[in-house]
C-alpha cells in the first residue's frame, strides 16, 4: 500500500506546518498576560493540531483496518482502535501517546462547544506547552507505522 504511506507522510508534513505555526505561542511564558487574540490563536491552533493527527488516524483506520468507528463517541473510539493491535497490524499509538491525545481531544470537544470568551491562557498554556513533544512522539509513531506498511507491501 504505497499510497497509504504517501498519505501518512503528507499528513505528517501538514502536521509539521501546524506545529511550526505554534512557535510564537510556545514561547509565551505560562504567567504572561495574554490577550484575546493570542488566546483565540492558541485555541484555533490546538484544534488544528489535533485535527491533523486525527486525519492521519482516520486514513489508517479506513485504508488499513477497513473501518472507522461510527458511534457517537467515534473520536475517542478511533484513538482506542489505533492503540490496539489487530491481526494485521501492530498498535499505531503507544499507551503514552494515547493518553496525551485524549487530552487534546478533550480540548477539541471543549473548543467546539464553548465560547472563546470563556477560554483562559492559564488553562490553555499547559496543552500548548505539550505540542512540541506530542508532535515528535506522534511523528515517530506514524513514521514507524509507515515503515511497517512499506515492509508489508514488499511481501508476496
Amino acid at each position: 500500500m504505497p499510497e497509504l504511506t504517501a498519505k501518512i507522510r503528507v499528513g505528517l508534513d501538514e502536521l509539521g506546518i501546524v506545529r511550526q505555526q505554534f512557535e510564537p505561542l510556545i514561547s509565551i511564558s505560562p504567567d504572561a498576560t495574554v490577550d484575546v487574540i493570542q488566546t483565540s490563536a492558541a485555541c484555533a491552533m490546538l484544534h488544528s493540531f489535533y485535527t491533523e493527527i486525527e486525519k492521519i488516524l482516520k486514513l489508517i483506520a479506513r485504508d488499513w483496518d477497513g473501518h472507522l468507528p461510527s458511534s457517537e463517541s467515534w473520536h475517542r473510539d478511533l484513538l482506542v482502535q489505533m492503540a490496539h493491535k489487530t491481526a494485521d497490524r501492530p498498535p499505531v499509538l503507544s499507551v503514552s501517546l494515547l493518553e496525551v491525545l485524549k487530552e487534546f481531544l478533550a480540548f477539541r470537544h471543549l473548543f467546539r462547544g464553548a465560547s472563546i470568551a470563556l477560554m483562559r491562557w492559564d488553562k490553555l498554556q499547559p496543552l500548548v506547552a505539550r505540542v512540541e513533544d506530542t508532535y515528535e512522539h506522534a511523528k515517530s509513531e506514524f513514521e514507524a507505522f509507515a515503515t511497517f506498511v512499506e515492509q508489508q507491501s514488499g511481501r508476496p
